[in-house]
């Protein structure tokens, strides 16, 4: 169930409408065609019924009429009578057989003989007619006692009429037809074939127009969506310029001013003896203003990241890990597949982001623990993930679960047309994924996927130092 659930929701909306639309309007398809092929089938066969009883209605024998009412033996007479009526007539070529039977079950008349005065089992079609219903059946030839009808091998339609005495309405007999249903069965397929036509072609013809309804509709919906993306896009984009913008600030004002005071002080330093009493709280002042030069330069670089545009995504990725290292002297493990090589920059902006913001909050909420990152190619989807082993969250506690460093990337990863998700639990760790469609990202270059490398990055490497060996193969 979850499966398809999934391949449903994959679906695009004029997708889903037309496969509901197939199966829906099919159904009642096959609903009306059935009914309307069994109205049609019970109309043209109780219309033949009824013939059959008016032409037995017709008969003007007054001695017939009074035989099967007393219940007595039918005289030659009145057996002549009837072979004239059923077998010498035009109507007489479509008839194979014909019995009489008495209310109390018995043959008073049969075109086979031998068939007279013998007790069959009478049918609830049989019990209809003796009720004075008019009633009829096709029926199968191997299950009729007459071997002659049974020699036949076709179709029959067996009409049951009930005779009523004379100026009454009283049932004396019940006058039982076998006719050729050959000619009305072909008629009867004919006339289903149409009708399932007929049905077919109006529910193909409100799906269509039913999709042609959606189809623009979903279109305008997508052309709206496009808009939207594209709106959220430039608005990231205008918040990208001014947070490097902001960060340049910080870096060429405050932070030059405060460099500035700095050397100042450094210079008046010497002027004071130690044993002023103004030198500890002149070294105060000196430490104060080091820590605001280094906070200021900690928010520039995290609000103005470096240059990314020449770089390769798997570079991008070691420059976040290694700098969140420098900042918070903490570990690391990423796990970097073979990527693709060529990548908009501003999807790499992105990226950076995420693992940058992703890596800060695992160091503030878990204490970096268990820090790591691991970046693959599955397919037509690049996947990046970042994870630490903390305390985790209730997600329902917090709302949607996010943040607002959390909404912040959502917003980002999917103003670019990707995914972003957030696995949490108490006890259990967080873990952050962002995936992209590869053909989205890159500029029609894919690189399978290759060897992954591991990095572990350590975190006594800290900015002043000279070795640059903070990512290590391990």
């Amino acid at each position: 169930m979850t499966k398809l659930r999934s391949c449903w929701g994959e679906l695009s909306l004029v997708k889903q409408f037309a496969l509901m639309a197939c199966i829906v309007v099919g159904a009642g398809m096959v609903v009306l065609g059935s009914f309307v092929s069994a109205e049609i089938e019970n109309d043209v066969v109780h219309n033949a019924a009824e013939g059959m009883a008016l032409y037995v209605s017709s008969f003007d024998e007054s001695h017939l009429y009074d035989e099967l009412t007393n219940g007595s033996e039918l005289s030659e007479a009145s057996l002549q009578t009837l072979d004239d009526s059923f077998m010498y007539t035009e109507l007489g070529r479509q008839i194979l057989s014909v019995k009489i039977w008495r209310p109390d079950g018995n043959v008073a008349y049969a075109t086979t003989r031998d068939l007279i005065i013998t007790d069959f089992w009478t049918n609830p079609n049989l019990q209809k007619a003796l009720h004075g219903e008019v009633s009829a059946q096709f029926g199968n030839p191997a299950d009729e006692p007459e071997a002659l009808v049974r020699k036949l091998g076709i179709p029959l339609l067996k009409i049951y009429a009930p005779i009523h005495g004379k100026k009454s309405d009283r049932v004396i007999a019940v006058a039982q037809f076998f006719t050729r249903a050959d000619l009305l069965q072909a008629d009867l397929e004919t006339a289903r074939l149409r009708s399932w036509i007929a049905v077919a072609a109006v529910a193909l013809l409100q799906i269509a127009s039913l999709y042609g309804i959606v189809w623009r509709g979903n279109k305008t919906i997508e052309s709206q969506r496009a808009v939207l993306v594209d709106a959220r896009r430039a608005s990231v984009e205008t918040n990208e310029r001014f947070l490097r913008r902001v960060g340049a600030d910080l870096h060429d004002g405050p932070a030059q001013l405060i460099s500035l005071a700095l050397l100042r002080l450094s210079s008046l330093h010497p002027l004071l003896a130690p044993e002023h009493s103004k030198s500890e709280e002149f070294e105060k002042i000196h430490a104060a203003l080091q820590d605001c030069l280094r906070e200021i330069r900690h928010l520039s670089a995290g609000l103005a990241p470096p240059h990314l545009d020449s770089l390769p995504l798997q570079k991008v990725l070691e420059l976040a890990v290694r700098q969140h290292q420098q900042r918070t002297g903490s570990t690391v493990d990423a796990m970097i597949d073979t990527l693709p090589a060529d990548m908009s920059p501003l999807h790499k902006v992105f990226i950076y982001r995420f693992v940058q913001q992703g890596l800060l909050n695992a160091y503030r909420h878990a204490g970096g623990v268990g820090q790591r990152i691991h970046a693959f190619c599955d397919g037509n989807l690049l996947t990046v993930e970042v994870a630490d082993d903390g305390p985790g969250f209730c997600p329902s506690k917090n709302g949607s679960g996010d943040g607002l460093g959390l909404a912040g990337l959502r917003d980002r990863i999917e103003s670019l047309g990707g995914t972003f998700s957030l696995e949490t639990q108490i006890g259990s760790g967080t873990k952050l994924r962002a995936s992209f469609q590869i053909d989205d990202v890159t500029d029609g270059v894919r690189v399978e996927s290759g060897p992954c490398l591991l990095y572990r990055v350590l975190g006594d490497r800290l900015p002043g130092h000279t070795r640059n060996d903070s990512l290590k193969r391990s």
